[in-house]
């Protein structure tokens, strides 16, 4: 029982991770709280739901449409709704909570209140070293999980684009006085925290069907992390989102699923308590 929990627990926390990374990447660059982040993880099933099984696309092919129609849409809801809220966080807020709601609703109105799952990219079982059997779909999920993560922080490391967040993020006077357009780098960096919320859905989509409100405690979840990773930090991110899934996992298996989310906040106050910046994050002088 211990093996399949932590392997679940590997496979949720590695989903949770990769949401994570679009609140803070949003959060580090235009200091922003996107309270919709769990709706586009949402709309990205949804999309290769009807990519896949309605129009009958590969499943393959139908995840990386649904991921880039999710970036489009993200750098309109940038434009349309968060660039004219710039110099007060609270209206920005709002708006996304706003934005919550009105997609839930259009979800619940388009595709009704019941589950839909895409179809899956591969089939059968693995065994496990010879302790158990598992879902071939679940460790495909694991991997590209992993890869997705492994390349962002390659595009953070080793790109122009990823130096002009990591400055952004660090000192936006100091980034435009060196020529970073921060207005652009805030859209495309919007854009992309939204496809890293759209990648961890087509990933998970397969794996647990997605539902009009399935997206408030992904984003819930995201934030925990953000906040047991420490603020401003991607690698906390991760290992935060590997914690949360591992502990949820083994406390649903040997006390209850009832106490789920409990072993979320309990972890999470555990580690305040011990670091009240999280596991990466740094006290301010």
């Amino acid at each position: 029982m211990f093996a399949l929990a932590l392997t679940n627990g590997l496979v949720i926390g590695i989903v949770y991770a990769l949401t994570a990374l679009g609140v803070s990447l949003v959060v580090g660059i235009m200091n922003v709280i996107n309270f919709a982040h769990g709706e586009f993880y949402i709309l990205a099933g949804y999309f290769s739901y009807l990519f896949a099984h309605t129009l009958g696309m590969d499943p393959l092919a139908a995840m990386l449409i649904a991921v880039a129609g999710v970036f489009v849409l993200g750098l309109v809801v940038e434009y349309t709704l968060i660039r004219p809220t710039y110099g007060d966080d609270m209206y920005s807020l709002i708006l996304t909570f706003i934005l919550s709601i009105v997609l839930q609703s259009i979800y619940l109105l388009v595709f009704g209140p019941y589950p839909n799952k895409p179809p899956g990219w591969v089939k059968g079982a693995t065994d496990i070293f010879g302790l158990f059997f598992y879902g071939n779909q679940r460790l495909a999920a694991l991997g590209a999980g992993v890869a997705v993560i492994a390349l962002f922080f390659a595009m953070l490391k080793l790109t122009w684009f990823g130096r002009m967040i990591r400055a952004a993020s660090q000192d936006r006077e100091m980034a435009e006085l060196n020529g970073i357009d921060t207005t652009r780098l805030n859209m495309f960096g919007f854009g992309l925290g939204c496809a890293l919320a759209a990648a961890a859905g087509v990933i998970l989509a397969p794996v647990f069907p997605v539902t009009p409100t399935a997206g408030t405690p992904i984003a819930l979840t995201a934030f925990v992390c953000v906040v047991l990773g420490g603020m401003g930090s991607m690698s906390g991110c991760v290992l935060g989102g590997l914690v949360l899934g591992v502990v949820e996992n083994l406390g649903a298996a040997y006390v209850s699923t009832g106490y789920k989310h409990l072993f979320m906040f309990l972890i999470l106050i555990l580690v305040l308590l011990i670091r009240p910046a999280g596991l990466f994050g740094r006290r301010e002088a």
